[in-house]
Parts: C-alpha cells; sequence; structure tokens
C-alpha cells in the first residue's frame, strides 16, 4: 500500500504595516505628550522657503515629546527652550535648504537627549538602513532627490514601512512618510505621502531583492523609489542620506 503524498502547502501572505508608537490617527494626526491633550504632529512648509529640514525636525520633536507643537510654531518669538534653540540654528537655512551633514551637525550641536545614526548615500547602504530603521519602529529624516531633474531635493520624516509578509518573510514595499511640503494627511491615516519600491519597470527588482542588498558590501548601488502624493505628480528618487532619531530619555 503506497502512502499519500500532499501536496505542499504555500506559505500564507498577508500585508503589513508598522507605524511609530507615539502616533494617534483620528481626525487629526495626534500624539500623546505628558500630562497634556492629544497635540497635532503636523507642520506644512510654504512656497516661499526651503525649510523643509527644519520642518521634520520640529515634527520628530513634538512625536518624540522634546518640544510642544505651539511653541515650535512662534519659535521666531521665543527667547529660550528648545523651540528658541532650533530657531537660532537652522535660521540661516530657512530659505536656502540645508545639506544632510550640516542637519546632523547642528541637531546635535542642540545639545537634547536625541540619539542620530546616519548613513549616506556615498557610503553606501542608506536604502537597507532606512528599512532596517523602520522596520525596528524608529523614526528617520530621509533627504531624497529627483533621478529626472535637478529640481527636486527635499527632506520627509519617515514615520512607518509596510509591505507584504509571506511565511517568515518580510518584503517592505513603501516608506511612509510626513512630508511638510504636502497637506496635513487625511482621517485616520499616519501618512500624507509615500516611496515605494516599483512592481514593474525601472527599479523594480529592489522589491525582490532587499534581503540579498542587507547583506552586500558598501558599494551597492542606490535603489530607485517612486514618490507618491496627492499634492504632486509621481516621481523616481533616490535617498541621499537617512538619519536615525531616536530619543535617549
Amino acid at each position: 500500500m503506497t502512502k499519500a503524498v500532499s501536496p505542499k502547502r504555500s506559505a500564507p501572505s498577508y500585508t503589513f504595516q508598522r507605524v511609530h508608537a507615539a502616533l494617534q490617527t483620528g481626525a487629526v494626526l495626534t500624539v500623546q505628550q505628558k500630562r497634556q491633550e492629544p497635540m497635532p504632529c503636523f507642520m506644512q512648509q510654504s512656497m516661499l522657503d526651503g525649510a523643509c529640514g527644519v520642518h521634520v525636525l520640529a515634527m520628530a520633536l513634538v512625536i518624540l515629546d522634546l518640544a510642544k507643537a505651539s511653541a515650535l510654531h512662534n519659535m521666531s518669538r521665543r527667547t529660550y527652550g528648545t523651540a528658541a534653540q532650533v530657531h537660532r540654528a537652522f535660521e540661516p537655512t530657512y530659505f536656502t535648504g540645508i545639506h544632510a551633514r550640516e542637519w546632523v551637525a547642528l541637531v546635535q550641536g542642540l545639545d537634547l537627549p536625541l540619539a542620530l545614526k546616519a548613513s549616506y548615500v556615498a557610503d553606501g547602504g542608506v536604502d537597507s538602513a532606512a528599512v532596517d530603521w523602520l522596520m525596528r519602529g524608529d523614526l528617520v529624516a530621509l533627504a531624497f532627490a529627483s533621478v529626472e531633474h535637478q529640481r527636486t531635493k527635499h527632506w520627509a520624516l519617515a514615520v512607518g514601512i509596510e509591505g507584504v509578509v509571506s511565511g517568515q518573510r518580510y518584503q517592505p514595499q513603501r516608506i511612509l512618510l510626513l512630508d511638510p511640503s504636502a497637506p496635513e494627511p487625511v482621517v485616520f491615516q499616519a501618512s500624507n505621502a509615500r516611496l515605494s519600491l516599483p512592481q514593474t519597470g525601472l527599479g523594480s527588482r529592489r522589491a525582490k531583492s532587499i534581503e540579498s542588498d542587507k547583506t552586500s558590501g558598501p558599494s551597492r548601488k542606490p535603489w530607485l523609489w517612486r514618490y507618491e502624493s496627492d499634492s504632486w505628480n509621481p516621481e523616481t528618487v533616490h535617498l541621499l542620506a537617512a538619519v536615525r532619531v531616536r530619543r535617549t530619555s
């Protein structure tokens, strides 16, 4: 008597989403600060400034409960405290924008209880570093640029990541952003923009090779991401820098 062989069962697949634990979705995206009512944390820049970097920092400080949103909204009128420090440090860059290494240096100079860890495109591995930190639940400040033209060089705050799980394997596909150049997130959403790994066409192989890229050397080429939001046309970009922002106390 022969034993029947059952067909091999495929591993179940499902989507996942991980968003920073402090964020509370609802009619407005908020965070819960100590002894305070839930506080809105999104901040939008104007059409005239180049201050996406300082807006990203301000949102991170509110999410990590290191500053009040109301104080940061009026930082130019503050004479002491965290908001005043941020204004003094970043005021010279407000209209010109800021490069990643300068951003890291200015934030470190604020002497706040923050631990920064940066990865730059020139060093290799910036994409896998960003994905790894987001999978661990960290906030990550991202600087990125268009691969199609020289006009887009921008900062956004990565607050989460989503993708597909198949068996024991996680396949991240989209980075969730709070982009200060876009409107406030819609109801019950923690982001207002995203960076997606293309499923077809230019850069699509990256969606299938994240695990192997994590173990390769520093000569890894930048991944190509598709920037998407309701406010701007989709655009292919690459990361210039990723900076993990973590509170230490």
